[in-house]
C-alpha cells in the first residue's frame, strides 16, 4: 500500500519517464478500454509534452498515470488523461491536472483546450471550464465529447524571450526549482480550480 506523498508527478524528461507514459496508456486505453493500438498511439507523441505521475520503487518507477499535452498558437491542449486502476481514487488525476495548468503558464500560455463526456458538462462548468461556443461534438468510441476551455492565470513567474539564457537552457519544467521560491506553495487561482474538482469529486462517491 502506497502513501499519497509517495507519488511523485512531473514531465516526461527521460527515455524512463516517458516509456511509463506509454505504459500507462497501453494499460489504461488499449488492453481496459480495447482502443486499437494505431488509434491511440497517433504519432503526436513525439511532439507532445507528457506528465508522468510515479512511485519510486528502489531504482526504477512504477508509472500510475499520465496526461499530453500538445501545444498551439495562443493555448495548449490537454489530452490523453489516464490512471492505473489502482489509483484512480487517490486523487492523482487531480495532481496530473494541477501540475499541467501550472506548466502550461510558465511557458506563458492562458487557455487550456479540453475535450470533456456531454454528462459531466456540469461539473467541469462548476470547476471554470467552459465550452466552447460553435465547436462542434465529437463521437468517439461511443461517447459524446463536447470541447471546452479554462482561462488560466498568469504565473507569478513564467518563460518569457527576455530570460534569463540559463532558464531558456534548463530542463523542460524545471526551470524555477533553484530559484528563490517559499518552500510552501502559496494559494493561487489554479489551486483553486483544482480544490473544486475535489470537492466535486468526493461529493460524488
Amino acid at each position: 500500500m502506497y502513501d499519497k506523498k509517495d507519488i511523485k508527478v512531473e514531465l516526461a524528461t527521460s527515455e524512463e519517464l516517458y516509456q511509463g507514459a506509454m505504459a500507462v496508456r497501453k494499460q489504461v486505453f488499449v488492453k481496459e478500454q480495447q482502443i486499437p493500438s494505431l488509434q491511440e498511439f497517433d504519432g503526436n507523441d513525439h511532439c507532445a509534452a507528457h506528465v508522468v505521475a510515479y512511485i519510486q520503487k528502489r531504482h526504477r518507477i512504477l508509472p500510475i498515470g499520465t496526461m499530453r499535452i500538445r501545444f498551439f498558437s495562443d493555448f495548449v491542449k490537454f489530452e490523453r488523461m489516464a490512471v492505473t486502476k489502482n489509483f484512480r481514487k487517490t486523487g492523482v488525476s487531480e495532481d496530473i491536472m494541477l501540475y499541467g495548468m501550472r506548466y502550461a503558464a510558465e511557458k506563458g500560455y492562458r487557455q487550456v483546450y479540453g475535450m470533456c463526456k456531454k454528462e459531466l458538462l456540469p461539473r467541469w462548468q462548476q470547476c471554470g471550464y467552459q465550452e466552447i461556443a460553435d465547436a462542434p461534438h465529437v463521437q468517439q468510441n461511443g461517447m459524446e465529447l463536447i470541447p471546452i476551455k479554462l482561462e488560466l492565470a498568469k504565473a507569478q513567474q513564467q518563460i518569457t524571450i527576455t530570460s534569463a539564457p540559463e532558464l531558456l537552457t534548463a530542463l523542460e519544467g524545471h526551470w524555477f526549482e533553484n530559484k528563490t521560491e517559499p518552500t510552501h506553495r502559496k494559494r493561487t487561482p489554479l489551486s483553486g480550480i483544482m480544490l473544486k474538482i475535489k470537492q466535486l469529486r468526493n461529493h460524488s462517491k
